[in-house]
């Protein structure tokens, strides 16, 4: 009997963990024709969007797409030592610069915008802090 008991268990908890992810046909379509060279893509959402993880020449992305399919942003982790000179300077003399930066990325959006973002930690507190290729901060947020 306690082995029936377990075995159920692990079936449930089996079923649980495994997502079906339906993803909009618009959102594989503009992923194959913006990244036709994309590889291992693995894609999983939640209740606002859908995000596509993949490889691409040695780098690792995120794209991320809205509910009805549509692209919304890129991110691609960068290593510190490749941002532009101008934004490690900025980073450098700015408020947050005692913080601990935990990744930098690349992060291209629907707007045009190509920004430089650092993902910071301060304690439990988390910040994410924009620059442009020039070195101006653009915008800073706030982290769950």
């Amino acid at each position: 009997m306690l082995f029936f008991f377990v075995a159920t268990m692990l079936l449930v908890t089996d079923a649980s963990l495994a997502q079906v992810v339906n993803i909009p046909d618009k959102a594989k379509q503009s992923l194959a024709e913006k990244y036709p060279k994309a590889k291992d893509i693995v894609w999983s959402n939640n209740i606002s969007n859908y995000t596509a993880t993949f490889k691409k020449k040695k780098k690792y992305y995120a794209a991320h797409y809205n509910i009805d399919g549509t692209w919304d942003n890129t991110e691609t982790q960068v290593d510190r030592d490749d941002l532009p000179k101008a934004v490690k300077t900025s980073f450098a003399n700015s408020r947050y610069s005692d913080w601990q930066v935990t990744s930098t990325d690349f992060v291209e959006d629907n707007k045009g915008q190509s920004l430089y973002r650092y993902n910071l930690k301060n304690g439990i507190e988390k910040k994410y802090l924009y620059f442009n290729k020039s070195g101006k901060e653009v915008k800073v947020n706030t982290g769950i």
